[in-house]
Formats: C-alpha cells, sequence, structure tokens
C-alpha cells in the first residue's frame, strides 16, 4: 500500500504551502486579498450547507415521532426504575400474563386478550375447581398462611406483631390462646378422616329420622298418594321452622336484615336455576343421583315406594316451583303486613314468630316475588304428603351430606361435579376443605390471626387514603353531571361523604383484636371434637344470631365478610363499603409499588363499590340507608336512558353456550356493568391527582407502556382467568356479574381515558353514566 500524503504535502511528494504568498506590504503582512475573499465565499457555502443538513435531520426526526405515534409505540418512560425485590415480582407477572405477541395486539379491540393470553397459557384450571382467576391465586396465598396458622402452636407473645391484641395482660394472653385453641379443635374434628369415616352416614340418618318424625306420613298414605289435610298444615310449619334452625332452606328462604328493601328470596329448588329443569340429560342425571340417595339413606320410606318414583315426584314438585320463579331481574320489593296470608299452607306466620325473639312480634315481611309463596301454598296442598316428606328430607340431606364421609353421599358429590365441568371423582384436599369450614364457623377468630400475619398498619392507611380519594373524586364528578338536578346532587354529594368505609378488619362487633370480645361474640358456641355436632351447633347459633337482631337497633359495626376473604361489598342499607385484608394483597395492593398499580386494580374495586351506592339498587338508598325516593323525575329519567346503554352493550357479549352462543343478561347485570364504568373513571382521576404530586417510578421490562396506559394494564389483570364451560353457563343464569373478559371489554369500551391512553380511533365512551 502506498504511504499517505503528509500534511502540506503534494502526492507527487513535493511541499506546497497552505496559502500561496505572491506580495508583501510594508508592514510585512501578506496581501492575498482576492484569496482571502475566495476563501470567505466557501466558508459561507460550507455553514450554510451544514445548516441545512441539520435542519433536514430535525424534519426527519419530527416525522418519525409523528409516525411512531401513529403506529402506536408508546415514548420510553423518563421516570426512574424500580428495582426493588416487590417492583421485580409485581412486573415479572404482568409479563407472564401478557399475550406473547402483547406488542402487535390492538389494545383498543382486543384488550383482554392483550393482557390475558399469557394467564391461559400458564395456568390450568385445578382439578378441585370451576374457575382460577387472580383472585384464586390471591385466595390460594391466603390459604396456606391460613393453613399454617392451624396446623402451628399458639405464637407465643415473642411472635406476635403489631397487630396482636394491644397490652396483652396474663389474662388477655390466656383468653387469646383459648380462642386459638378453639379454633383449631374446629379444624381438626374436620381434619379427623379416620374417625369421620368409622362413624359413617350415622349422624345424617339421625338428622334425617328427626325430620321424618316432625311431619309424618302413614303406611297407607304410600298406597294412596293422600293430599296435605288442614290439620297436617300445623305439622308442616313446624318442621320448616325445625329446617330453618338448621340452616337449611325449604319453600323460601328467609332472612333478616337492617329495616330496608331487601326481600325474602323464592326457594324450593335445588337445581342451580329453573333453566337446568328444561335440560333433559341435566334431569335424568339428577333423577337418577336422587334415586341412588334415597335409596341407600331413605331405606325404610323406599321400601313403601319405589326410590325412583320417589325421586321423580319430588322432581316434578321442584320443577313446578322453579317454573313459578320469575327471572331474578325482574325481582320486585312488596311489603307485606299479613304473613300468614301469603302462604297458608306453609304456616309461615307461625314460622317466623317461632325465630324471633319471644319480645319481639314481626308484623311485616319483604317479598322478592309477592305472589310466589301464595302460589307456592297451592302447589304444596295438591302434593302427596309422601314427596312433601321426601322433598324436606332431600333439602336436609342436601345441606349437611358434606360433612359426613361415606358412599351413601357420594351420588352428590359426583353429580355436583357434574354441574360444575369438574371430573365425576374429583375430591379437594381435605385441609382446605376444613379450612373453609373454620371461615364459616369461627372465622373472627381466624380472621384475627390471619391480619396479624398478612396486614400492616401502612396497609391500612394507604387503603384509607385510596378510599378518600376516590370519594373526593365521585363527589366532583357528581358537580359535572348535566343529566343530574341540583337538588339531587346535593343529596347525592352528602351521600358520599357519608359513606362509612371499613378497611382491614371489625373493630367493633367484634373487635377482633380484643380477645375477650371474641370469646364473648362466640358465647353459646359449643366446639368438640365431633364435627357434625360442631356443624349443627355452628348452624343454630348462627340463625339465633341473626334472628335475634330483630327489634334491636342496626349494628352499624358488623361485617359481612371475613377478613381473608378476596372480596369487597357495598351495603346500601348501612351506606358502607367494606374491604376485607384479603383483597388488599399483592398484587391487587400494595404500598411499596408505584401508585398505578393499587390505583389500577384495588381502586378501581373501591370505585365500584362506591359507584354501586348509585347504581339501578343503591341510587333508591339516602345517605343514611333509608328506602326512599330522593331523586327527582327528571333524573330518573335520564339515568334511565343511560343505564339502558350498558343493557344494549353487555347484551351483545356471548359464551359458548350448549347449544350455541349464550347471551350475557344485560339486564342481570345492570348494577355491575355500570360498577366498573365508575369505578373505573373515578379511580384513573383520583391517581392521576396523586401522581401529579408524587411521580411513580417505572417497572422494569415493561417500558412498552405508558404509566396511563400501565393503570388499565393492572386493571385488566385482576379479571384474569379461565373457567369451566358449564360453570360459565350456571353464572349466565345467577350471577349478577358479567363474564370476566366482558369486564374488560365494556369497561375499557366505556373508558374515555383508556381510549386516549391508547390513542384509540373512538376517544368517545360506548356508555358513562359516573
Amino acid at each position: 500500500m502506498a504511504d499517505q500524503p503528509q500534511p502540506g504535502q503534494a502526492a507527487g511528494g513535493e511541499r506546497t504551502p497552505l496559502l500561496r504568498n505572491t506580495n508583501t506590504s510594508q508592514d510585512g503582512v501578506v496581501d492575498n486579498t482576492d484569496e482571502v475573499k475566495t476563501l470567505h465565499r466557501r466558508r459561507w457555502i460550507s455553514l450554510i450547507a451544514s445548516i441545512l443538513l441539520i435542519t433536514a435531520f430535525v424534519v426527519i426526526l419530527i416525522l418519525s415521532g409523528v409516525l411512531s405515534r401513529n403506529r402506536k409505540k408508546p415514548p420510553k418512560m423518563e421516570t426512574s426504575i424500580c428495582t426493588t425485590p416487590t417492583c421485580i415480582h409485581a412486573a415479572s407477572e404482568i409479563l407472564y400474563n401478557l399475550s406473547p405477541n402483547y406488542k402487535e395486539l390492538d389494545p383498543c379491540t382486543q384488550f383482554d386478550a392483550l393482557v390475558c393470553d399469557g394467564f391461559h397459557n400458564r395456568y390450568d384450571i385445578p382439578e378441585d375447581r370451576s374457575s382460577y382467576s387472580t383472585a384464586s391465586i390471591m385466595s390460594d396465598n391466603g390459604r396456606t398462611t391460613l393453613r399454617h396458622i392451624l396446623e402451628s402452636p399458639y405464637p407465643g407473645d415473642s411472635k406476635h406483631s403489631s397487630f396482636s391484641p394491644m397490652n396483652l395482660r396474663k389474662l388477655a394472653a390466656s383468653t387469646d390462646e383459648e380462642n386459638f385453641l378453639t379454633m383449631q379443635e374446629s379444624y381438626n374434628s374436620c381434619m379427623n378422616e379416620t374417625t369421620l369415616k368409622a362413624i359413617g352416614a350415622a349422624p345424617l340418618a339421625e338428622l334425617i329420622s328427626t325430620v321424618a318424625q316432625s311431619f309424618q306420613v302413614g303406611d297407607e298414605t304410600y298406597d294412596t298418594e293422600e293430599l296435605l289435610r288442614p290439620e297436617d298444615y300445623a305439622q308442616l310449619s313446624d318442621t320448616i321452622l325445625l329446617l330453618e334452625r338448621l340452616g337449611v332452606t325449604s319453600f323460601e328462604s328467609l332472612y333478616t336484615g337492617a329495616d330496608d328493601k331487601n326481600p325474602a328470596m323464592p326457594a324450593g329448588y335445588n337445581l342451580p336455576s329453573p333453566e337446568y329443569y328444561e335440560d333433559n340429560d341435566t334431569v335424568k342425571k339428577y333423577q337418577e343421583m336422587l334415586g341412588q340417595v334415597f335409596s341407600s339413606l331413605l331405606p325404610t320410606i323406599a321400601s313403601k315406594k319405589s326410590a325412583t318414583k320417589l325421586a321423580e315426584a319430588v322432581i316434578e314438585l321442584e320443577k313446578k316451583i322453579a317454573a313459578l320463579t320469575p327471572p331474578p331481574e325482574t325481582r320486585q320489593d312488596v311489603t307485606v303486613s299479613e304473613v300468614g296470608k301469603i302462604g297458608p299452607t306453609l304456616g309461615l306466620d307461625k314460622v317466623v314468630k317461632g325465630l324471633a325473639p319471644a319480645d319481639y312480634t314481626p308484623e311485616t315481611m319483604l317479598l322478592a316475588f309477592p305472589e310466589f309463596l301464595g302460589n307456592v301454598s297451592q302447589i304444596v296442598s295438591e302434593t302427596p304428603k309422601s314427596t312433601i316428606q321426601a322433598f324436606l328430607i332431600w333439602n336436609v340431606i342436601a345441606s349437611y351430606s358434606s360433612y359426613v364421609e361415606a358412599p351413601e353421599v357420594e351420588p352428590i358429590n359426583r353429580f355436583n361435579n357434574i354441574l360444575a365441568g369438574r371430573d365425576p371423582e374429583t375430591k379437594s384436599e381435605r385441609w382446605k376443605t376444613c379450612l373453609s369450614y373454620v371461615d364459616g364457623t369461627v372465622g373472627w377468630i381466624l380472621s384475627r390471626f390471619y391480619i396479624e400475619a398478612t396486614f400492616s398498619e401502612a396497609a391500612k392507611k394507604y387503603g384509607d387514603q385510596i378510599i378518600m380519594d376516590i370519594k373526593q373524586q365521585f363527589t366532583t364528578r357528581l358537580g359535572d353531571l348535566d343529566w343530574m338536578d341540583e337538588s339531587v346532587k346535593k343529596l347525592a354529594a352528602n351521600k358520599v361523604r357519608n359513606i362509612d368505609q371499613k378497611i382491614g378488619y371489625p373493630t367493633t362487633s367484634p373487635n377482633i383484636l380484643n380477645p375477650e370480645a371474641l370469646q364473648n361474640y362466640y358465647k353459646g358456641l359449643v366446639i368438640t371434637d365431633s364435627f357434625f355436632n360442631n356443624t349443627l351447633s355452628s348452624s343454630k347459633f348462627s340463625t339465633n344470631q341473626t334472628w335475634s337482631a330483630l327489634g334491636k337497633p342496626v349494628d352499624r359495626g358488623e361485617w359481612g365478610m371475613q377478613a381473608d376473604i378476596v372480596n369487597a361489598y357495598y351495603n346500601p342499607a348501612g351506606n358502607e363499603i367494606v374491604f376485607p385484608a384479603g383483597i388488599m394483597q399483592f398484587p391487587v395492593f400494595s404500598v411499596d409499588l408505584p401508585g398505578y398499580v393499587s390505583y389500577g386494580a384495588f381502586a378501581s374495586v373501591a370505585g365500584h363499590e362506591l359507584s354501586h351506592a348509585f347504581d339501578n339498587s343503591g341510587r333508591h338508598y339516602d345517605e343514611n340507608g333509608n328506602y326512599t325516593d330522593w331523586w327527582t323525575n327528571r333524573t330518573v329519567e335520564e339515568f334511565n336512558k343511560r343505564a339502558d346503554c350498558f343493557v344494549d352493550q353487555y347484551n351483545n357479549f356471548t359464551i359458548e353456550g350448549n347449544n350455541g352462543p349464550l347471551h350475557v343478561n344485560g339486564r342481570l347485570t345492570l348494577g355491575e356493568n355500570i360498577a366498573d364504568a365508575g369505578g373505573v373513571s373515578a379511580a384513573f382521576a383520583a391517581w392521576k391527582g396523586r401522581q401529579a404530586a408524587t411521580p411513580d417510578q417505572s417497572l422494569p421490562g415493561l417500558d412498552h407502556f405508558t404509566h396511563d396506559q400501565l393503570f388499565f394494564v393492572f386493571y385488566a389483570n385482576w379479571w384474569c382467568g379461565k373457567i369451566r364451560k358449564e360453570q360459565a353457563v350456571n353464572y349466565i343464569y345467577v350471577d349478577p356479574h358479567s363474564p370476566a373478559f366482558a369486564r374488560i371489554l365494556g369497561t375499557t369500551a366505556n373508558s374515555k381515558a383508556f381510549r386516549e391512553s391508547f390513542s384509540c380511533p373512538a376517544k368517545k365512551p360506548t356508555c358513562e353514566l359516573w
């Protein structure tokens, strides 16, 4: 390779001057005016060329940005990245749950698939479940904690956290341990499968005999198909009362509550909904199962009348009652002052008086369907006594069969599995069954130890902050509504301010941090090493506790869910929103994650519950929880117009039914759909207010999304799940909630903030109320 020329040297090798020097002035300065002018021109040309190049480059960058936005590629995060273990864990959970090709999917039309397809690939529905979801995983994590509590010794003083009963004196400490041991005995009595199998169905058979003695049928009745006589009515009402005290429904579902418009609901059938009685295949399987059960558990009765014929007669009775039951979305709330006249054959006045306190006389009853009990009473009067007796016994068996370990009840387990889409022989691990049993028996004692293990004062404070933010946003949004009259707005704002927010766990009724208060709460409940007797004792205790509240002031400190439950609720009669500690857990809620996580998931749930105060049902209750018409006619009319939009929107969602597509019932699910839309709207606005003051960090690996978009990703992640077809069909008939995928697609379609965050073509929500 030839040598390269050096500076100042021509390619041929001779030296040349950098500037030609031809003339010199008197002071020795080189005089080369023409060459200098030429040089200046060259410099200006070079400068202009450079400016043009830079300008072109800037234009290219701008065009590139515009094109990038058109391709919906969000900008890179400019905030710091959170690299704590909690943040890394949260990010990894989202990345696992996202669709493998989430960057190519259109969030405006495929957001459920974008957020949840990875979840579908990642998880199978456990054999003993009908569905599996983010909430299921949270619940499983909580159940593992509870199992460790139940299977470990009482935690000594050194193991107590800040959420232990304060200032445990020696007496308090011993009371706390007594409560713990009572809870543990309840669990152990359930776990002792060896003893339960040895006892078999004997306790259930004894209970059946008690019911048969209460409503007796003579030998001749089985042959003559004798109908009820007037003198039999008292015997029937006594037996219905017996069942009610055992927590067993028969022809109706009776319960008490605050003096609102929560009515008594119909009963009388044991399949999930009336629609199931129209499915011949299901009815055939049901009859076969019932015949097997009657044959083994009612041998004396079955010998007098074929078990198959008896099963067929009971199912025919249930069919008639199911046919009388209107769809749940048409429920009416009607006050009846003369209880005895609404179902004379059933003797409900005697039943209600028997359940109520001795010093209280019930004068009215609220009915969901006013004609129902009268019509059922007529059907009962036309039904053979033997069928009525078998029907009452069957209701007892259905309620208590899960509390014995015996081959006689296996047909029931198999049939229930088939109805839910599970393998007929599937059975849950025993500890799971017994944990649920304890939660339903001495659940507040279990809650006391649960919150010690899983909750914190910081979490409670953060939860309160979120709820206050939601309240503030909802009040602001009420003021901006043009369809609500000013007088109604003022009352609505007062209602929001008056909502009682309950976070984590109860501090009264009972105060679960007070051992003596907990012990006193369960006074009268007898727990021994006998599982079936514990069940009977618990059912009677619960019934007595409920009915003894009649005539007393409403207990505002009472909770309807234990602290470990992964759920929340709004109680219109109490004007309260309740959030157990179970739902305030990772990945829905955490004080250690960016705000868009907890606001996207938990705050949306909080906003959902608050929105129930103004849905098609909750709007009838005022700021004090009284049922009253406080909306103007124009406001009601405008509300109904917008509500109808939600009905039409959700009617268009479908699932796979047994005979083709099955549509969501937009009228049945209306309240929940309105609450979903209102909840997300309020939560997003609340988060944006917090973010303005304290910007969030980014999560690692999620830089494809802006923080606004991640708010909705975490919202949708809460609804990721899978469900068996049979269970999905069941929910369409009975569940006031829409399927999970519809809760994602419907809610995001109704969110202006979502459409703007993802640059959707249409920015206007499909339906909007709040």
